[in-house]
């Protein structure tokens, strides 16, 4: 019989209902000031009228992180390391952000013009496997979809991308900046209609 220690991470996920001027100030509050012990509650240090509530389950998600085998005299010989459940929940995350925030905002897709400041940008693969580099135009989600359109940087042709089985519509780095670009594309929406209205 061999010796194992297996890491794991235990995480409750719940939701907060914080009275705050901005939500930098939010999560300043609930970064500060609410958490969790083992063998204890959760618990907040601000007032009852700056956080009103809060709602989390009471069994946590685990997540195995690593295995590391010891020999007979305890010295390790090797460490596993498991990152495949954290990337697919991570990844599953980040497209249902943009899917509340599209759906926040009545839509169920955004285009990005060719002036955005800080485009996003995402590899295509045609059906050879050739590599492309494109822009991305929009996002359309649906319940359990993401379809991304870009455009091919020396071409112009417009391409499409589909979760979960395209590299430009599941990487989890350019999905947190579309997230970014399509938060940024609905804030300057929502600054320009009040502007208009004055």
């Amino acid at each position: 019989m061999a010796k194992y220690d297996v890491r794991v991470r235990y995480s409750f996920e719940g939701t907060y209902k914080v009275v705050a001027e901005d939500r930098d100030e939010a999560e300043r509050m609930v970064t500060e000031d609410c958490g969790l012990v083992l063998g204890g509650n959760i618990h907040t240090t601000c007032d009852d009228d700056e956080v009103t509530d809060w709602k989390f389950g009471s069994h946590p998600d685990m997540q195995i992180l690593s295995f590391r085998e010891r020999d007979k005299k305890g010295k390790v010989k090797y460490t596993a390391m498991c990152f495949d459940d954290r990337i697919e929940e991570l990844r599953k995350d980040i497209i249902e952000a943009i899917r509340q925030l599209l759906y926040a905002h009545g839509m169920t897709g955004i285009t990005f013009s060719g002036r955005d400041d800080d485009p996003v940008w995402v590899i295509w693969f045609s059906k050879n496997g050739d590599p492309y580099e494109c822009q991305v135009t929009g996002l359309e989600v649906t319940d359990s979809s993401l379809t991304v359109f870009a455009s091919e940087k020396e071409s112009g042709d417009e391409v499409t991308c589909h979760t979960p089985f395209e590299l430009g519509a599941s990487n989890i780095d350019w999905l947190n900046q579309m997230y970014e670009a399509a938060w940024l594309r609905l804030e300057d929406m929502t600054i320009n209609e009040k502007c208009n209205r004055k």
